[in-house]
């Protein structure tokens, strides 16, 4: 055997043992009260659901929480209030809205309970999944605190194995992303900002 094929060899061994050990340890997968697997964050707030509800709700506040996201421009507010059923938004990385960017169609709205938004149209990212779809739910633990849950999966499709490996990768960015928006969701309903 030449060089070269022990070398391919060794490589593609050490691409199947990482991605093996990535999967294992990713945080997409199965959680507790999911019969489907998800990427999943949550923190406690110490306010009232209503309140963080109506703050994450609001597409202006996003400016002020994500660590990601820019701004987000509802599209149909004369037909769909923001915010409710039918609701459409553009998300936009940068302020200048050129680069990253993708669009969000609210499809579930229970007020002070979930929000559900589909994910599609995306725009500049090195890398995708179709039928993406992330939820908030909001749980009351009592009167004056919140758990916040977010949470990122395939709505309604059985991705294939190029997806999933996308999935189990992504997650960690996607992870941290959410874990990072959450605290400052939590300091900024806190303060009443």
């Amino acid at each position: 055997m030449g060089k070269s094929f022990k070398f391919l060899m060794w490589a593609i061994i050490l691409f199947i043992v990482a991605s093996i050990v990535m999967i294992v340890i990713s945080p997409y997968g199965k959680h507790e009260g999911f019969d489907y697997k998800v990427v999943k964050t949550s923190i406690e707030i110490n306010k009232p659901v209503e309140e963080v509800y109506r703050y994450i709700g609001n597409s202006a506040n996003a400016s002020k929480w994500s660590v990601y996201v820019d701004h987000i421009s509802p599209l149909n507010t004369a037909t769909y209030p923001d915010g409710t059923v039918g609701s459409k938004r553009r998300v936009f990385c940068n302020k200048d809205e050129k680069g990253r960017c993708w669009d969000e169609l609210i499809t579930e709205n229970i007020p002070n309970k979930t929000r559900e938004l589909e994910l599609y149209n995306y725009h500049d990212f090195p890398m995708t999944a179709s039928h993406l779809a992330t939820r908030q739910l909001y749980e009351a633990i009592s009167i004056n605190k919140t758990r916040l849950i977010f949470t990122v999966y395939f709505k309604d499709y059985k991705p294939g194995l190029i997806e999933l490996y996308k999935m189990y990768l992504g997650s960690f960015w996607i992870k941290d992303i959410f874990e990072r928006n959450m605290k400052n969701i939590k300091q900024n309903v806190e303060k009443g900002q």
